[in-house]
Protein backbone atom coordinates (compact mmCIF):
# COMPACT_ATOMS: atom_id res chain seq x y z
CA UNK A 1 0.00 0.00 0.00
CA UNK A 2 3.50 2.36 0.54
CA UNK A 3 4.13 1.70 -2.93
CA UNK A 4 0.90 2.01 -4.04
CA UNK A 5 0.47 5.78 -2.58
CA UNK A 6 3.86 6.81 -3.27
CA UNK A 7 3.07 5.97 -7.14
CA UNK A 8 -0.12 7.62 -7.10
CA UNK A 9 1.27 11.14 -5.10
CA UNK A 10 4.36 11.09 -7.63
CA UNK A 11 2.20 10.64 -10.70
CA UNK A 12 -0.56 12.97 -9.09
CA UNK A 13 2.03 16.02 -8.44
CA UNK A 14 2.80 15.47 -11.99
CA UNK A 15 -0.52 16.24 -13.25
CA UNK A 16 -0.86 18.85 -10.85
CA UNK A 17 1.92 20.61 -12.41
CA UNK A 18 0.99 20.06 -15.64
CA UNK A 19 -2.51 21.53 -15.15
CA UNK A 20 -1.09 24.62 -13.32
CA UNK A 21 1.34 24.95 -16.75
CA UNK A 22 -1.61 24.66 -18.55
CA UNK A 23 -3.70 27.51 -16.68
CA UNK A 24 -0.81 29.61 -17.27
CA UNK A 25 -0.23 29.03 -21.40
CA UNK A 26 -3.59 28.65 -22.59
CA UNK A 27 -4.94 32.24 -21.84
CA UNK A 28 -1.42 33.92 -22.57
CA UNK A 29 -1.84 31.59 -25.90
CA UNK A 30 -5.90 32.82 -26.62
CA UNK A 31 -4.06 36.61 -26.24
CA UNK A 32 -1.06 36.33 -28.51
CA UNK A 33 -3.00 34.19 -31.39
CA UNK A 34 -6.79 35.14 -32.87
CA UNK A 35 -9.77 33.05 -32.05
CA UNK A 36 -9.79 31.66 -35.80
CA UNK A 37 -6.14 30.37 -35.21
CA UNK A 38 -6.76 28.83 -31.74
CA UNK A 39 -9.90 26.88 -33.49
CA UNK A 40 -7.14 25.88 -36.39
CA UNK A 41 -4.62 24.95 -33.55
CA UNK A 42 -7.33 22.87 -31.65
CA UNK A 43 -7.90 21.05 -34.88
CA UNK A 44 -4.51 20.32 -35.76
CA UNK A 45 -3.86 19.07 -32.69
CA UNK A 46 -6.64 16.75 -32.19
CA UNK A 47 -5.94 15.28 -35.66
CA UNK A 48 -2.39 14.90 -34.49
CA UNK A 49 -2.98 13.45 -31.69
CA UNK A 50 -5.05 10.41 -33.10
CA UNK A 51 -1.58 9.98 -35.86
CA UNK A 52 0.58 9.63 -32.40
CA UNK A 53 -1.64 7.93 -30.55
CA UNK A 54 -1.33 4.93 -33.48
CA UNK A 55 2.17 5.37 -34.09
CA UNK A 56 3.17 4.39 -30.27
CA UNK A 57 0.73 1.30 -30.73
CA UNK A 58 0.06 0.82 -26.90
CA UNK A 59 3.40 0.12 -25.86
CA UNK A 60 3.97 2.48 -23.13
CA UNK A 61 0.82 0.60 -21.40
CA UNK A 62 2.45 -2.60 -22.72
CA UNK A 63 5.73 -1.90 -21.52
CA UNK A 64 5.08 -0.80 -17.98
CA UNK A 65 2.87 -3.87 -17.92
CA UNK A 66 5.12 -6.12 -18.71
CA UNK A 67 8.65 -4.26 -16.75
CA UNK A 68 6.13 -4.31 -13.35
CA UNK A 69 5.88 -8.03 -14.17
CA UNK A 70 9.57 -8.33 -13.47
CA UNK A 71 10.72 -6.01 -11.57
CA UNK A 72 13.12 -8.25 -9.54
CA UNK A 73 15.00 -9.43 -12.38
CA UNK A 74 17.07 -6.81 -14.36
CA UNK A 75 18.09 -9.05 -17.20
CA UNK A 76 14.59 -9.59 -18.19
CA UNK A 77 14.05 -5.66 -17.87
CA UNK A 78 16.79 -4.67 -19.76
CA UNK A 79 15.12 -7.22 -22.53
CA UNK A 80 11.42 -5.84 -22.41
CA UNK A 81 13.06 -2.17 -22.48
CA UNK A 82 15.00 -2.63 -25.25
CA UNK A 83 11.96 -4.90 -27.12
CA UNK A 84 10.18 -2.10 -26.99
CA UNK A 85 12.43 0.82 -28.01
CA UNK A 86 12.99 -1.82 -30.97
CA UNK A 87 9.22 -1.97 -31.67
CA UNK A 88 8.63 2.08 -31.35
CA UNK A 89 11.06 3.00 -33.51
CA UNK A 90 9.56 0.58 -36.14
CA UNK A 91 6.02 1.70 -35.25
CA UNK A 92 7.23 5.64 -35.67
CA UNK A 93 9.03 5.02 -39.35
CA UNK A 94 5.86 3.55 -40.51
CA UNK A 95 3.68 6.05 -38.98
CA UNK A 96 5.92 8.95 -40.75
CA UNK A 97 5.72 7.20 -43.97
CA UNK A 98 1.60 7.21 -44.02
CA UNK A 99 1.81 10.60 -43.04
CA UNK A 100 4.35 11.62 -46.23
CA UNK A 101 2.37 9.28 -48.29
CA UNK A 102 -0.95 11.24 -47.26
CA UNK A 103 0.76 14.26 -48.29
CA UNK A 104 2.62 13.34 -51.53
CA UNK A 105 -1.76 11.85 -52.77
CA UNK A 106 -3.21 14.88 -51.10
CA UNK A 107 -5.30 13.47 -49.19
CA UNK A 108 -4.15 16.19 -45.76
CA UNK A 109 -6.06 19.95 -47.15
CA UNK A 110 -3.60 22.32 -48.29
CA UNK A 111 -4.00 24.52 -45.57
CA UNK A 112 -2.97 22.11 -42.83
CA UNK A 113 0.15 20.77 -44.87
CA UNK A 114 2.25 23.40 -43.47
CA UNK A 115 1.53 21.86 -39.57
CA UNK A 116 1.69 18.51 -40.86
CA UNK A 117 5.52 18.63 -41.81
CA UNK A 118 6.42 19.94 -38.51
CA UNK A 119 4.71 17.64 -36.21
CA UNK A 120 5.99 15.01 -38.61
CA UNK A 121 9.38 15.58 -37.12
CA UNK A 122 8.19 14.62 -34.23
CA UNK A 123 6.21 11.32 -34.23
CA UNK A 124 9.76 8.91 -33.91
CA UNK A 125 10.26 10.98 -30.95
CA UNK A 126 6.83 10.82 -29.28
CA UNK A 127 6.95 7.34 -29.47
CA UNK A 128 10.68 7.04 -27.79
CA UNK A 129 9.86 9.53 -25.07
CA UNK A 130 6.59 7.22 -24.51
CA UNK A 131 9.01 4.28 -24.27
CA UNK A 132 11.13 5.78 -21.72
CA UNK A 133 7.96 7.20 -19.38
CA UNK A 134 7.00 3.62 -19.84
CA UNK A 135 9.84 2.15 -18.06
CA UNK A 136 10.11 4.12 -15.20
CA UNK A 137 6.15 3.92 -14.52
CA UNK A 138 7.21 -0.10 -14.73
CA UNK A 139 9.83 -0.01 -12.58
CA UNK A 140 7.37 1.93 -9.94
CA UNK A 141 9.77 4.81 -10.04
CA UNK A 142 6.88 7.21 -11.59
CA UNK A 143 8.25 10.60 -10.13
CA UNK A 144 11.15 10.67 -12.39
CA UNK A 145 9.24 9.81 -15.74
CA UNK A 146 6.88 12.42 -14.21
CA UNK A 147 9.93 15.17 -13.74
CA UNK A 148 10.82 14.08 -17.18
CA UNK A 149 6.88 14.92 -18.97
CA UNK A 150 6.92 18.29 -16.92
CA UNK A 151 9.88 19.91 -18.26
CA UNK A 152 8.84 18.64 -21.74
CA UNK A 153 5.63 20.76 -21.10
CA UNK A 154 7.54 23.83 -19.89
CA UNK A 155 9.90 23.70 -22.99
CA UNK A 156 6.72 23.37 -25.31
CA UNK A 157 4.96 26.18 -23.49
CA UNK A 158 7.68 29.02 -23.12
CA UNK A 159 8.83 27.76 -26.93
CA UNK A 160 5.33 27.99 -28.08
CA UNK A 161 4.63 31.60 -26.44
CA UNK A 162 7.92 32.78 -27.64
CA UNK A 163 7.63 31.79 -30.92
CA UNK A 164 3.59 32.61 -31.36
CA UNK A 165 4.31 36.47 -29.98
CA UNK A 166 7.30 36.86 -32.33
CA UNK A 167 5.05 36.07 -35.43
CA UNK A 168 5.42 32.49 -36.19
CA UNK A 169 1.60 32.07 -34.68
CA UNK A 170 0.29 28.13 -35.37
CA UNK A 171 3.70 27.14 -37.15
CA UNK A 172 5.61 28.37 -34.09
CA UNK A 173 3.32 26.40 -31.98
CA UNK A 174 4.11 23.21 -33.41
CA UNK A 175 7.65 23.94 -33.72
CA UNK A 176 7.85 24.48 -30.37
CA UNK A 177 5.62 20.78 -29.57
CA UNK A 178 7.92 18.85 -31.98
CA UNK A 179 11.32 20.41 -30.07
CA UNK A 180 10.08 19.28 -27.15
CA UNK A 181 9.75 15.74 -28.01
CA UNK A 182 12.68 15.77 -29.81
CA UNK A 183 15.10 17.17 -26.62
CA UNK A 184 13.41 15.19 -23.77
CA UNK A 185 13.05 11.81 -25.45
CA UNK A 186 16.73 11.92 -25.78
CA UNK A 187 17.62 12.93 -22.31
CA UNK A 188 15.11 10.54 -21.02
CA UNK A 189 17.08 7.68 -22.80
CA UNK A 190 20.12 9.30 -21.01
CA UNK A 191 18.16 9.44 -17.66
CA UNK A 192 17.09 6.01 -17.75
CA UNK A 193 20.87 4.43 -18.72
CA UNK A 194 21.10 5.19 -15.28
CA UNK A 195 17.96 2.88 -13.53
CA UNK A 196 18.23 0.25 -15.98
CA UNK A 197 20.82 -0.87 -18.49
CA UNK A 198 19.51 -1.59 -22.06
CA UNK A 199 21.18 -1.66 -25.87
CA UNK A 200 20.66 -3.10 -29.07
CA UNK A 201 17.57 -5.57 -29.01
CA UNK A 202 18.74 -9.56 -29.39
CA UNK A 203 16.64 -11.84 -31.57
CA UNK A 204 16.38 -13.91 -28.04
CA UNK A 205 14.56 -10.67 -26.48
CA UNK A 206 12.13 -9.99 -29.49
CA UNK A 207 10.84 -13.98 -29.63
CA UNK A 208 10.66 -13.69 -26.36
CA UNK A 209 8.86 -10.64 -25.57
CA UNK A 210 8.40 -9.10 -28.83
CA UNK A 211 4.85 -11.03 -29.42
CA UNK A 212 3.26 -10.50 -25.99
CA UNK A 213 4.63 -6.78 -26.02
CA UNK A 214 2.76 -6.26 -29.38
CA UNK A 215 -0.14 -8.10 -28.40
CA UNK A 216 -0.90 -5.95 -25.07
CA UNK A 217 -0.16 -2.93 -26.88
CA UNK A 218 -2.55 -3.60 -29.70
CA UNK A 219 -5.34 -4.37 -27.59
CA UNK A 220 -4.50 -1.07 -25.58
CA UNK A 221 -3.69 0.52 -29.00
CA UNK A 222 -7.56 -0.73 -29.82
CA UNK A 223 -9.39 0.98 -26.67
CA UNK A 224 -6.79 3.77 -26.35
CA UNK A 225 -7.61 4.80 -30.24
CA UNK A 226 -11.50 4.35 -29.09
CA UNK A 227 -10.77 7.12 -26.30
CA UNK A 228 -9.00 9.25 -28.60
CA UNK A 229 -11.55 9.40 -30.81
CA UNK A 230 -13.73 9.90 -28.23
CA UNK A 231 -12.52 13.02 -26.76
CA UNK A 232 -11.51 14.53 -30.48
CA UNK A 233 -14.01 13.32 -32.90
CA UNK A 234 -16.24 15.93 -31.57
CA UNK A 235 -13.58 18.24 -32.02
CA UNK A 236 -13.67 17.72 -35.38
CA UNK A 237 -16.93 17.33 -36.75
CA UNK A 238 -17.71 20.72 -35.06
CA UNK A 239 -14.83 22.02 -37.13
CA UNK A 240 -16.63 20.32 -40.17
CA UNK A 241 -19.99 21.15 -39.71
CA UNK A 242 -19.55 25.25 -38.12
CA UNK A 243 -15.95 26.26 -38.66
CA UNK A 244 -12.85 27.31 -37.07
CA UNK A 245 -14.42 30.06 -34.60
CA UNK A 246 -17.06 27.16 -32.81
CA UNK A 247 -14.00 24.88 -32.44
CA UNK A 248 -12.66 27.32 -30.30
CA UNK A 249 -15.44 27.65 -28.58
CA UNK A 250 -16.09 23.99 -28.16
CA UNK A 251 -11.98 23.69 -27.07
CA UNK A 252 -12.29 26.00 -24.29
CA UNK A 253 -15.48 23.83 -22.90
CA UNK A 254 -13.32 20.62 -22.98
CA UNK A 255 -10.41 21.72 -21.96
CA UNK A 256 -11.12 22.73 -18.37
CA UNK A 257 -13.99 19.87 -18.57
CA UNK A 258 -11.08 17.35 -18.68
CA UNK A 259 -9.03 18.79 -15.98
CA UNK A 260 -10.94 17.61 -13.48
CA UNK A 261 -10.27 14.28 -14.19
CA UNK A 262 -6.80 14.43 -13.09
CA UNK A 263 -6.97 12.78 -9.95
CA UNK A 264 -8.79 9.63 -11.29
CA UNK A 265 -6.08 9.71 -14.34
CA UNK A 266 -3.14 9.23 -11.31
CA UNK A 267 -4.93 6.25 -9.99
CA UNK A 268 -5.38 5.09 -13.44
CA UNK A 269 -1.34 5.48 -14.23
CA UNK A 270 -0.68 4.26 -11.23
CA UNK A 271 -3.16 0.85 -10.93
CA UNK A 272 -2.48 -1.18 -14.20
CA UNK A 273 1.21 -1.79 -13.25
CA UNK A 274 0.27 -2.28 -9.26
CA UNK A 275 -2.79 -4.76 -10.10
CA UNK A 276 -0.70 -6.66 -12.61
CA UNK A 277 2.19 -7.17 -9.95
CA UNK A 278 -0.70 -8.12 -7.30
CA UNK A 279 -2.28 -10.38 -9.58
CA UNK A 280 0.55 -12.29 -10.33
CA UNK A 281 0.67 -13.34 -6.76
CA UNK A 282 -2.82 -13.90 -6.57
CA UNK A 283 -3.70 -11.29 -3.89
CA UNK A 284 -7.36 -10.47 -4.83
CA UNK A 285 -7.97 -9.16 -1.46
CA UNK A 286 -5.80 -6.25 -2.33
CA UNK A 287 -7.17 -5.28 -5.45
CA UNK A 288 -10.39 -5.15 -4.14
CA UNK A 289 -9.19 -2.70 -1.62
CA UNK A 290 -7.55 -0.53 -3.51
CA UNK A 291 -10.79 -0.41 -6.07
CA UNK A 292 -12.64 1.03 -3.54
CA UNK A 293 -10.08 3.41 -1.58
CA UNK A 294 -9.54 4.62 -5.51
CA UNK A 295 -13.27 5.11 -6.31
CA UNK A 296 -13.60 6.95 -2.82
CA UNK A 297 -11.02 9.56 -3.25
CA UNK A 298 -11.94 9.71 -7.50
CA UNK A 299 -15.13 10.47 -6.26
CA UNK A 300 -14.51 12.95 -3.86
CA UNK A 301 -11.92 14.70 -6.29
CA UNK A 302 -14.54 14.92 -9.30
CA UNK A 303 -17.19 16.11 -6.68
CA UNK A 304 -15.01 19.09 -5.53
CA UNK A 305 -13.74 20.26 -9.05
CA UNK A 306 -16.70 19.02 -10.78
CA UNK A 307 -18.58 21.19 -8.78
CA UNK A 308 -16.79 24.22 -8.28
CA UNK A 309 -16.27 24.22 -11.88
CA UNK A 310 -20.13 23.65 -13.15
CA UNK A 311 -21.02 26.24 -10.52
CA UNK A 312 -18.49 28.90 -11.48
CA UNK A 313 -18.20 28.00 -15.42
CA UNK A 314 -19.26 31.39 -16.78
CA UNK A 315 -16.86 32.98 -14.49
CA UNK A 316 -14.38 30.93 -15.40
CA UNK A 317 -14.85 31.02 -19.10
CA UNK A 318 -14.90 34.65 -18.67
CA UNK A 319 -11.55 35.34 -17.18
CA UNK A 320 -9.74 32.23 -18.05
CA UNK A 321 -10.23 32.65 -21.93
CA UNK A 322 -12.16 35.68 -21.99
CA UNK A 323 -15.67 37.60 -23.33
CA UNK A 324 -15.56 36.17 -26.37
CA UNK A 325 -15.44 32.45 -24.84
CA UNK A 326 -18.83 32.94 -22.72
CA UNK A 327 -20.84 31.14 -25.00
CA UNK A 328 -19.63 27.84 -24.42
CA UNK A 329 -20.72 27.82 -20.16
CA UNK A 330 -23.62 25.32 -20.69
CA UNK A 331 -21.32 23.04 -22.98
CA UNK A 332 -19.26 23.16 -20.34
CA UNK A 333 -21.53 22.51 -17.51
CA UNK A 334 -23.12 19.15 -19.99
CA UNK A 335 -19.68 18.08 -20.64
CA UNK A 336 -18.34 18.18 -16.87
CA UNK A 337 -21.45 15.94 -15.72
CA UNK A 338 -20.51 13.38 -18.51
CA UNK A 339 -16.58 13.60 -17.18
CA UNK A 340 -18.08 12.76 -13.85
CA UNK A 341 -18.86 9.36 -15.04
CA UNK A 342 -16.07 8.78 -17.08
CA UNK A 343 -13.54 9.75 -14.21
CA UNK A 344 -14.77 7.20 -12.29
CA UNK A 345 -14.37 4.64 -14.71
CA UNK A 346 -11.10 5.66 -15.04
CA UNK A 347 -10.22 3.82 -11.95
CA UNK A 348 -11.80 0.50 -12.22
CA UNK A 349 -10.65 -0.38 -16.33
CA UNK A 350 -7.09 -0.45 -16.04
CA UNK A 351 -7.71 -3.34 -13.27
CA UNK A 352 -9.53 -5.21 -15.99
CA UNK A 353 -6.82 -4.40 -18.44
CA UNK A 354 -3.92 -5.94 -16.06
CA UNK A 355 -6.15 -8.90 -15.45
CA UNK A 356 -7.13 -10.74 -18.28
CA UNK A 357 -9.86 -8.25 -19.59
CA UNK A 358 -8.37 -5.95 -22.17
CA UNK A 359 -10.85 -7.03 -25.02
CA UNK A 360 -13.67 -6.34 -23.11
CA UNK A 361 -12.78 -3.00 -21.80
CA UNK A 362 -11.81 -1.85 -25.58
CA UNK A 363 -14.57 -3.22 -26.93
CA UNK A 364 -17.05 -1.01 -24.91
CA UNK A 365 -15.20 2.02 -25.29
CA UNK A 366 -15.32 1.17 -28.82
CA UNK A 367 -19.01 1.13 -28.47
CA UNK A 368 -19.26 4.27 -26.81
CA UNK A 369 -17.28 6.09 -30.02
CA UNK A 370 -19.35 4.65 -32.39
CA UNK A 371 -22.48 5.77 -30.32
CA UNK A 372 -20.41 9.51 -30.00
CA UNK A 373 -19.72 9.58 -33.11
CA UNK A 374 -23.63 8.55 -34.51
CA UNK A 375 -24.58 10.99 -31.81
CA UNK A 376 -22.26 14.08 -32.83
CA UNK A 377 -23.40 13.84 -36.93
CA UNK A 378 -26.84 14.32 -35.71
CA UNK A 379 -26.84 17.27 -33.02
CA UNK A 380 -24.08 19.17 -33.74
CA UNK A 381 -25.49 20.46 -36.91
CA UNK A 382 -28.99 21.01 -35.51
CA UNK A 383 -27.83 22.28 -31.65
CA UNK A 384 -23.69 23.44 -32.32
CA UNK A 385 -21.27 22.77 -29.47
CA UNK A 386 -24.50 21.89 -26.91
CA UNK A 387 -25.23 19.16 -29.77
CA UNK A 388 -21.24 18.12 -29.32
CA UNK A 389 -21.66 18.51 -25.49
CA UNK A 390 -24.20 15.94 -25.36
CA UNK A 391 -23.32 13.67 -27.64
CA UNK A 392 -19.67 13.27 -25.77
CA UNK A 393 -21.31 13.74 -22.61
CA UNK A 394 -23.94 10.58 -22.69
CA UNK A 395 -20.90 8.43 -24.66
CA UNK A 396 -18.95 8.04 -21.38
CA UNK A 397 -21.84 7.73 -19.18
CA UNK A 398 -22.02 4.46 -21.90
CA UNK A 399 -18.59 3.87 -20.69
CA UNK A 400 -19.92 3.52 -17.25
CA UNK A 401 -22.60 1.46 -17.47
CA UNK A 402 -20.74 -1.11 -19.78
CA UNK A 403 -17.53 -1.27 -17.04
CA UNK A 404 -20.25 -1.71 -14.35
CA UNK A 405 -21.90 -4.80 -16.36
CA UNK A 406 -17.89 -6.28 -16.83
CA UNK A 407 -17.41 -5.28 -13.27
CA UNK A 408 -20.24 -7.79 -12.06
CA UNK A 409 -18.70 -10.66 -14.17
CA UNK A 410 -15.39 -10.31 -13.39
CA UNK A 411 -13.97 -11.76 -9.99
CA UNK A 412 -13.48 -8.34 -7.95
CA UNK A 413 -16.07 -6.96 -5.58
CA UNK A 414 -18.24 -4.25 -6.23
CA UNK A 415 -18.37 -1.37 -4.32
CA UNK A 416 -20.82 -2.02 -1.36
CA UNK A 417 -24.28 -0.18 -2.37
CA UNK A 418 -24.94 1.47 1.00
CA UNK A 419 -21.21 2.71 1.31
CA UNK A 420 -21.96 4.10 -2.39
CA UNK A 421 -24.96 5.93 -1.35
CA UNK A 422 -24.05 7.10 1.83
CA UNK A 423 -20.77 8.71 -0.39
CA UNK A 424 -22.86 9.99 -3.14
CA UNK A 425 -25.13 11.81 -0.72
CA UNK A 426 -22.97 13.03 1.46
CA UNK A 427 -21.40 14.77 -1.95
CA UNK A 428 -24.71 16.26 -3.29
CA UNK A 429 -25.15 17.94 0.44
CA UNK A 430 -21.96 19.75 -0.59
CA UNK A 431 -22.96 20.38 -4.34
CA UNK A 432 -26.80 22.08 -2.65
CA UNK A 433 -24.52 23.67 0.05
CA UNK A 434 -22.13 25.65 -2.61
CA UNK A 435 -24.70 26.10 -5.30
CA UNK A 436 -26.51 27.92 -2.58
CA UNK A 437 -23.78 30.14 -1.55
CA UNK A 438 -22.88 31.20 -5.22
CA UNK A 439 -26.46 31.78 -6.15
CA UNK A 440 -26.84 34.06 -3.02
CA UNK A 441 -24.12 35.87 -3.43
CA UNK A 442 -23.28 38.24 -6.45
CA UNK A 443 -19.99 39.08 -7.30
CA UNK A 444 -17.86 40.03 -10.91
CA UNK A 445 -16.24 37.14 -12.64
CA UNK A 446 -12.75 37.97 -11.28
CA UNK A 447 -14.00 38.44 -7.57
CA UNK A 448 -16.17 34.78 -7.93
CA UNK A 449 -12.53 33.50 -9.04
CA UNK A 450 -10.92 34.89 -5.98
CA UNK A 451 -13.92 34.40 -3.65
CA UNK A 452 -15.73 31.18 -4.26
CA UNK A 453 -13.16 28.59 -4.51
CA UNK A 454 -11.79 29.06 -1.03
CA UNK A 455 -14.74 28.83 0.55
CA UNK A 456 -16.03 26.04 -1.45
CA UNK A 457 -12.75 24.24 -0.11
CA UNK A 458 -13.47 25.12 2.97
CA UNK A 459 -17.14 23.71 2.84
CA UNK A 460 -16.01 20.80 1.11
CA UNK A 461 -13.68 19.40 4.01
CA UNK A 462 -16.07 20.81 6.56
CA UNK A 463 -18.44 18.25 5.04
CA UNK A 464 -16.27 14.93 4.20
CA UNK A 465 -14.04 15.60 7.04
CA UNK A 466 -17.87 14.92 9.80
CA UNK A 467 -18.73 12.69 7.51
CA UNK A 468 -15.62 10.69 7.67
CA UNK A 469 -14.13 9.82 4.39
CA UNK A 470 -11.47 12.58 4.60
CA UNK A 471 -9.19 11.07 7.50
CA UNK A 472 -7.34 14.00 9.83
CA UNK A 473 -4.74 11.61 11.33
CA UNK A 474 -2.22 11.68 8.64
CA UNK A 475 -2.42 15.91 9.58
CA UNK A 476 -2.47 15.41 13.22
CA UNK A 477 1.20 15.63 13.79
CA UNK A 478 1.78 18.55 11.23
CA UNK A 479 -1.34 20.59 13.23
CA UNK A 480 0.57 19.94 16.22
CA UNK A 481 3.73 21.40 14.98
CA UNK A 482 2.34 24.21 13.70
CA UNK A 483 -0.02 24.70 17.83
CA UNK A 484 3.38 23.98 19.25
CA UNK A 485 4.89 26.83 16.85
CA UNK A 486 1.94 29.31 17.83
CA UNK A 487 2.18 28.86 21.36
Amino acid sequence: MASLLRSILSIFSGKVAGILISLAFTPILVRVISQAQYGLYASVLASFSIVTLLSKGGLFDATRKTVAEHTDDPTEISSIVSTSLLLSVVYGIIATAAVLLSLWLNIIPARYTPYVWILMGAILFTNIFAIVKGAFYGLQRESVGEVLNIVRRLVYSVGALLLAYVGYDVLGVFSAYAISFLLLSLLGGIVLTRHSSFGLPRWSDVVKHGRGIASFGGYQLIGGLSAMLLYRTDILLVEFFKGGTFTALYQSAITPAEMIWFVPSAIQLTFLQHTASLWSSGEIEEINENIQTGVKYAFLSLTLFGVGLLVLAEPFLTVYFGPDYVDATMTLQVLIVGTFFFGITRVVVPVFQATGWVRHTELITFGALVLNILMNTLLIPRYGIIGAGIGTGVSYVAIFAGNAVLWAYSPFDFVPLWWTAKLAMTQGVFAIMFLGLVRFIDLSPWLSLLVFPPLGLVLFLGINVTAGYIPTQPARPYLKRVTEYLS
